[in-house]
């Protein structure tokens, strides 16, 4: 599980079933429930993503949080689901800081309401944030 929380805003995904691709992990859909609230907004859907996605999305994050204790200037990182339900930016700031963009679509992507928001993090939140990856991407039903 991977739980974000920023001031008054809590970003939650939850892994609830595999679908197994014997041959090839790295295709296997990991059903999720994506839950967002805000004080005035809570939205709670399922999502699925690709193993091969968030692996993609750990390793880059990975860059991101050595690049921070380093001190070298990395290039922002982007997640947009395959299924077009989530899409996350971590954009590098100055003194250590990350600012987080996401959209959230919760219907059909086509027919979906959007919510879109951003908040601020630090290094802190980056072990948390790659075992709460590491866990999604190892879940067994």
């Amino acid at each position: 599980m991977i739980e974000i929380v920023s001031g008054s805003r809590t970003l939650r995904l939850s892994p609830f079933e595999r679908q197994n691709t014997p041959d090839a992990p790295a295709y296997d859909w990991i059903s999720t429930y994506v839950e967002y609230q805000l004080p005035e907004l809570k939205t709670q859907y399922q999502a699925s993503f690709c193993a091969g996605e968030l692996i993609d999305l750990r390793k880059n994050i990975a860059s991101l949080y050595q690049g921070l204790i380093n001190g070298s200037k990395l290039p922002d990182v982007v997640f947009d689901s395959t299924e077009n339900q989530l899409n996350l930016r971590f954009i590098p700031v100055p003194y250590n800081s990350i600012v987080v963009e996401l959209t959230l679509r919760p219907e059909n992507p086509a027919e979906s309401v959007i919510i879109k928001d951003s908040f601020g993090i630090d290094q802190s939140y980056f072990p948390a944030l790659l075992s709460g990856l590491d866990e999604m991407i190892n879940w067994q039903n």
